[in-house]
C-alpha cells in the first residue's frame, strides 16, 4: 500500500508522542539513507546534474549521490520508479497547459514518482470537462500551486538552445510544440561543391529508443517517426494546419461538432501498399487498447474520442473484454479512404492533436508480420512521410533518405539525412569544424568560444522545461516539506546563466511562457507568476528540511542545522 506524505508525517508523529509517553527519552535519529540521481553519460548532462548536486551539497548539506546510463537505461527506470531523483525534461505535445499538468494527475503513465493529490486530481478532470476556457485556466492556475506546494518536481529552467548552421542550411523548421525539428521543406543552398543532390548531415545524439509511434514517448524518436510519417494533417511551414497538408486530403464536421468525416487521398507505404483508413482504425485501436501499455494512451482520452476513457480503464488482462470494447470505439472506416472519428464531446484541440504522434498511422500489414520486432530494425518499419529509414546501426547512425513513394515527394528536396548519434558535445563541435555535420549544438562550457562566431543562431526556446523529479515513495524524499526544501535551494539563475549560458532561462513554474491563454490570449503563464524562485530560499529551505527529516526520524545534516 502506497502511503501519501502527511500519513507518514503522522506515523511519525505518534511514534514520537509515544517515545516520550515511555520514559521521556527522545528517539535516536537514524542515518539519512542514500538519495540516489539517475543521469545520462552524455558529458552535458553530467555537468547539469553535478551543478545542481553541488547546489543542495552548499546549501542543505544533503548528499546526493550519481549513477550514470545510458538514456534507454534511464527511461526503463523511470517507468519503473527505480530511483530516488532523476532530472527529467518535458516539451509540449500541444499548446495549452495539460499538456504538463495531466502528466501529474495519480494515474497518469508519466507519474514516474508516483504523487498523488485528490484535489489536483479533481483541478485536471474539471478542466477536461469543461469547454468554458476562462474556467480551464483558473483551475490550471489553482494545480499548478499545489504541485509547487508538495514538490514532486522542482522545476529549473526553460530551455533555449545555441546551435552553429552551415552557410548552406535552408529551411528547417523548428517548432516549440510537439517535434522539435521539421525537415519536409528542408534544402541546402551554396554547399561547397553544390546542392546536387542535397543532404545533411546531423547529430542525433543518442539512439532513438523506441520507433513504434503506439508506445514512443521521446524527443529523439518524435524527431525521426514526424520525418517518415505523414498523419491526417502536418502544420505547415507557417504553424498553420489546412486541408490537403497530410493524408486527409478534406474533411467534414458535424453541426454539433461532435463528428469528423475524413477523406483520405490516394497514397502508398513507402513498400506501394495503399495508405487505408484501417491503418488509421488499427493504431488509433492500439494506442487505446490496454495491452499495448502505450503511454500516451491518455491522448486518446484527452482528444475525447467515444468510449477511449472506458476501454483505456480496462483491465489489460481481460482480452476478450477488451476485443469487444474496441468494436466501441469511435473511430472507423467507413470505406478504405473515409475515416469518421466520433467524439464525446465538441474539442477545439482535436486537429491539433491529431498532428502528435500516437496519432499517425502504422502500416497493419507491417505490424501484424514483425510484431514485437516492428520498428526494430530499418527493415520491419513503414513510412507514409517525407523519408523512410534507409540504414539504422544502432548506436552508431541512421540514414533517412526521400521518401519517392510520399504523395508530396516533389516538395521534398533533400535527398538524405545522415544522422550520427554522438554524445560528447566537443566530438560533435569538432565534427563541425571538419566540416563532417552541418549543424551543431553548442554547450555551456563552449560558448565563449562561439560566442562572436559567424555561424552561431540566436538561441530559440523549445518550449521544454526540465526539473529533477522526486521519488514520492523515496524513504527520505516521500516528504513533502524535503522535496520542497531541496526545490528552494536550487539557484535557477546562476544555474541558467553560469552553467547553461544558451538563452535558457529560470523555471519559476511548470508551464513554460510558450504555451499560449486562449481565455485571456498571449501566454498562460503569467497567470501562474513565480511560484519558485529564481534564486534560491536558503534559510526556508533549511528550515523546511529541518522539519521534514525529523518528521521521519533521520538526522539533519549539520549545514542544515544553522
Amino acid at each position: 500500500m502506497r502511503h501519501t506524505w502527511r500519513q507518514v508525517a503522522f506515523v511519525a508523529a505518534v511514534a514520537m508522542a509515544l517515545a516520550g509517553a515511555l520514559g521521556g527519552v527522545a528517539l535516536a535519529a537514524k542515518p539519512l539513507p542514500p538519495i540516489v540521481m539517475l543521469s545520462d553519460t552524455g558529458d552535458v548532462v553530467r555537468t547539469m546534474n553535478q551543478a545542481i548536486q553541488e547546489m543542495v551539497r552548499k546549501n542543505l548539506g544533503l548528499e546526493i549521490q550519481i549513477e550514470y546510463m545510458d538514456f534507454k537505461t534511464r527511461l526503463e527506470r523511470m517507468r519503473n520508479s527505480n530511483f530516488s531523483v532523476v532530472f527529467a525534461g518535458w516539451g509540449p505535445d500541444y499548446d495549452d497547459p495539460m499538456t504538463f499538468l495531466d502528466l501529474w494527475v495519480t494515474d497518469s503513465a508519466f507519474n514516474d514518482g508516483k504523487w498523488s493529490n485528490q484535489r489536483y486530481d479533481e483541478l485536471l478532470a474539471a478542466a477536461k470537462n469543461t469547454t468554458d476556457q476562462e474556467k480551464r485556466m483558473q483551475y490550471f492556475v489553482e494545480a499548478e500551486k499545489i504541485l509547487a506546494q508538495e514538490a514532486p518536481i522542482a522545476p529549473v529552467y526553460w530551455r533555449s538552445r545555441l546551435s552553429l548552421y552551415k552557410p548552406w542550411v535552408k529551411g528547417i523548421i523548428r517548432r516549440p510544440v510537439g517535434a522539435e525539428a521539421e525537415y519536409k521543406w528542408a534544402y541546402t543552398q551554396g554547399r561547397p561543391g553544390g546542392d546536387s543532390p542535397m543532404y545533411l548531415n546531423l547529430n542525433l545524439g543518442e539512439e532513438p529508443p523506441d520507433l513504434d509511434p503506439a508506445t514512443s514517448t521521446d524527443t529523439v524518436s518524435f524527431l525521426i517517426l514526424n520525418a517518415t510519417l505523414d498523419g491526417l494533417v502536418r502544420k505547415d511551414a507557417q504553424g498553420q494546419i489546412r486541408p490537403g497538408s497530410g493524408l486527409a486530403e478534406s474533411w467534414t464536421v458535424s453541426p454539433d461538432q461532435k463528428v469528423y468525416t475524413f477523406k483520405l487521398r490516394k497514397a502508398t507505404w513507402d513498400d506501394g501498399t495503399p495508405i487505408t483508413a484501417d491503418d488509421f482504425v488499427y493504431q488509433w485501436r492500439r494506442v487505446i487498447d490496454p495491452r499495448t501499455a502505450s503511454q500516451y494512451q491518455f491522448m486518446m482520452e484527452l482528444a475525447g474520442i467515444a468510449n477511449g476513457s472506458k476501454i483505456a480503464k480496462m483491465d489489460a488482462k481481460d482480452g476478450e473484454a477488451i476485443d469487444k470494447a474496441l468494436e466501441t470505439f469511435g473511430v472507423k472506416a467507413l470505406d478504405e479512404r473515409t475515416l469518421q472519428v466520433t467524439l464525446e464531446k465538441p474539442n477545439p484541440l482535436f486537429l491539433e492533436l491529431t498532428t502528435f504522434i500516437s496519432f499517425l498511422p502504422a502500416p497493419k500489414h507491417l505490424v501484424e508480420k514483425y510484431g514485437d520486432k516492428y520498428a526494430a530494425e530499418a527493415s520491419t518499419i513503414g513510412a507514409s512521410g517525407p523519408f523512410r529509414i534507409a540504414e539504422w546501426k544502432h548506436q552508431y547512425e541512421l540514414v533517412l533518405e526521400k521518401n519517392p513513394k510520399y504523395w508530396d515527394a516533389k516538395n521534398v528536396k533533400l535527398q538524405k539525412i545522415h544522422f550520427d548519434m554522438i554524445t560528447d558535445a566537443g566530438t560533435a563541435l569538432q565534427m563541425y569544424e571538419q566540416g563532417k555535420l552541418d549543424i551543431a549544438g553548442v554547450a555551456s562550457r563552449y560558448v565563449d568560444v562561439y560566442r562572436n562566431h559567424p555561424d552561431l543562431q540566436p538561441p530559440w526556446p523549445d518550449g521544454s522545461t526540465f526539473y529533477w523529479e522526486f521519488n514520492t515513495l523515496d524513504p527520505v524524499l516521500k516528504n513533502a516539506k524535503v522535496r520542497r526544501a531541496i526545490a528552494l535551494a536550487i539557484d535557477r539563475k546562476a544555474f541558467a546563466d553560469r552553467v547553461l549560458r544558451n538563452g535558457s532561462y529560470p523555471a519559476t513554474s511548470l508551464t513554460p511562457p510558450v504555451i499560449t491563454d486562449p481565455a485571456k490570449g498571449g501566454i498562460f503563464q503569467k497567470r501562474v507568476g513565480e511560484l519558485f524562485p529564481a534564486t534560491p530560499d536558503v534559510k526556508l529551505a533549511r528550515q523546511l528540511l529541518r522539519e521534514g527529516l525529523t518528521e521521519l526520524g533521520y538526522e539533519v545534516p549539520e549545514v542544515a542545522r544553522q
